[in-house]
């Protein structure tokens, strides 16, 4: 008995150091989706240009000065990049413009190394190329519940990261995967 005993610690000591070596590798890939990237990369510049040709992604010198009171000038508002769909590829939420418009797009990775878009409809965001007075950003939102009082209390249970829309400081929309499809949560 005591014999059996000792086989099944050690068959146990034995899977446990298996997944704990497993483990740094699904980490690493995590970090790699969530870290800061300096940079599109060419797949996607490539997608944009194929798909929304007209169409320009945004760049710092776009903002306002108002913005970049409450930001620090390393933070890049114009592109987020990190996984919605769990599907362990990189995904991004940009802004581009043409002209005085604003279009905020969401491209979420295929295994193919290609991109599928979303272009999201019900903004209204008031933008001036000359002037440069855009006030609204793309941040990456962490997994959380989120709850929210005014103008109607509702709350989200934010199971993977999703795309949030800063107006300054103000989140006002989250974009994230739910059941397939890209959903929004309106928190104002």
């Amino acid at each position: 008995m005591i014999r059996w005993l000792w086989i099944i610690t050690l068959w146990f000591l034995a899977a446990c150091n298996e997944r704990e070596m497993q483990a740094p590798l699904a980490t690493a890939v995590a970090n790699n989706i969530t870290e800061q990237a300096t940079a599109l990369p060419e797949a996607l510049a490539d997608h944009i240009k194929t798909n929304f040709s007209q169409w320009h992604v945004v760049e710092k010198n776009d903002y306002s000065k108002t913005w970049w009171s409450f930001y620090d000038s390393s933070y890049n508002p114009c592109w987020a990049r990190t996984d919605i769909n769990d599907d362990q590829l990189a995904d991004y939420a940009l802004w581009l413009k043409k002209d005085n418009q604003l279009r905020l797009v969401i491209c979420t990775g295929t295994a193919s190394h290609s991109f599928a878009n979303y272009t999201v409809n019900d903004l209204n965001v008031p933008f001036n190329e000359k002037e440069h007075n855009l006030a609204a950003g793309i941040a990456v939102a962490p997994p959380a519940q989120i709850d929210v009082a005014y103008p109607r209390i509702q709350s989200l249970i934010l199971k993977s990261n999703g795309f949030a829309l800063m107006e300054l400081e103000e989140r006002t929309r989250i974009y994230y995967w739910e059941n397939g499809n890209l959903q929004t949560f309106y928190t104002k």
